[in-house]
């Protein structure tokens, strides 16, 4: 259920408990995506796993926590405590019409802690039941960014938007000395802003990520219909 498609007496007499809220960001990924990726493929996911449920889709948060990119033209970024007081209050909204239980479907590495933090103390406060997904940690592999993997991502759900892929100039993520990251910014490590070479990204792969995931996806959501810990309802609830 979409929930910007319904009207609010349709919320009022759904039986929903449970509320997806994708979140991402607006940032590079080289030269051949678009700036929306990690929006784009968090609101398909969370849309996919919503379709035909009553588990209610929310509208998408699309600027995260993405100063690192900031080189790179087109970058929006907030602060992490931003996004973690703007993810918190979207979700308390939920409490007040019958919706205890939440799954944030993010999509940049970026947004982890702060997204995490948000989900970790409403539930403590016992406010809501609130838990963190990922497609990129439900893979057996390195993504990287702007590579083989988010480029065939976005091969499988909006090909009309990938340019000519190339190959990234970052052996890996980051720059290391004893261990410790000694780059702040992307542009120390990367002149095109990616890692991995896009050059290997079809369209086959980008499903077989998608499918994957999503299965991983709604077997967390199942279980946060059925197992998760039920949150105190407000007083507008009783």
């Amino acid at each position: 259920m979409q929930l910007q498609e319904q009207s609010w007496t349709d919320v009022r007499d759904s039986d929903a408990t449970v509320a997806v809220l994708p979140v991402g960001s607006t940032e590079q990924h080289g030269p051949h995506n678009p700036l929306g990726v990690d929006a784009i493929v968090a609101r398909e996911f969370a849309q996919a796993a919503c379709e035909g449920t009553d588990i209610v889709c929310l509208p998408g948060v699309e600027i995260g926590v993405a100063e690192h990119h900031r080189a790179f033209d087109g970058t929006l970024y907030v602060s992490p405590d931003t996004l973690r007081d703007y993810v918190a209050e979207t979700l308390r909204s939920l409490t007040h019409h019958g919706i205890d239980r939440a799954v944030v479907v993010n999509g940049h590495g970026g947004n982890s802690a702060a997204v995490e933090q948000a989900c970790a103390r409403l539930t403590r406060d016992g406010e809501l039941f609130a838990v963190a997904w990922e497609w990129f940690s439900t893979r057996e592999v390195d993504v990287g960014h702007g590579g083989e993997y988010e480029t065939a991502l976005m091969m499988h759900l909006r090909p009309e938007l990938v340019g000519e892929p190339v190959e990234g100039d970052a052996e890996t993520w980051g720059q290391y000395v004893g261990g410790a990251s000694v780059a702040h910014d992307t542009d120390e490590f990367t002149a095109n802003g990616i890692t991995g070479d896009a050059r290997e990204a079809t369209p086959e792969l980008g499903e077989e990520l998608f499918e994957g995931a999503l299965a991983d996806l709604r077997e967390l959501l199942a279980w946060v219909r059925t197992e998760a810990p039920d949150a105190p309802r407000t007083d507008a609830q009783t």
